[in-house]
């Protein structure tokens, strides 16, 4: 069973770049979801399987810390307010910069509905570690490998 809270640790390394000493860093994953229990076992997953992921609750916040950030893949609520999933993916593909970063829509909607407008991989919810981690290994490979 998962704890009820936890704390989102900060990203570090990226995109399987190696450090001075030669280590692997791990890829980056930003997780984005306006339900904070959401975010923080999301993380909480991600983190223990060697990722390096950070929880935001805006997509406007997300769309402007994203250069900073540098996600390896980005894991997208297609239900938030302000600025929902669509709307983020919409900007986030019309930036050269983000047009080939891998997004995994989570919803509790249709699945084949919201694949099939946004031409992303789809989690729906709830769903399990195991399908989580599944997904994410599928479009980015292991936490700290340099390919997929």
């Amino acid at each position: 069973m998962l704890p009820l809270a936890v704390v989102p640790q900060a990203p570090c390394g990226r995109r399987g770049s190696r450090l001075a000493r030669g280590a692997l860093v791990a890829k980056r994953i930003l997780v984005l979801d306006d339900m904070k229990y959401l975010r923080d076992v999301q993380v909480l997953l991600l983190n223990e399987a060697g990722y390096a992921a950070t929880a935001l609750s805006s997509a406007r916040e997300a769309l402007d810390r994203l250069p900073e950030l540098a996600p390896d893949l980005i894991l997208l609520d297609v239900s938030m307010p302000g600025m929902d999933g669509r709307q983020f993916l919409a900007r986030l593909r019309s930036t050269p910069q983000w047009q080939q970063l891998p997004v995994i829509l989570t919803t509790g909607r249709v699945v084949d509905d919201v694949a099939r407008e946004n031409g992303c991989d789809v989690l729906s919810k709830p769903f399990s570690e195991i399908a989580l981690l599944e997904r994410v290994r599928k479009l980015i490979g292991d936490a700290s490998s340099n390919g997929s």
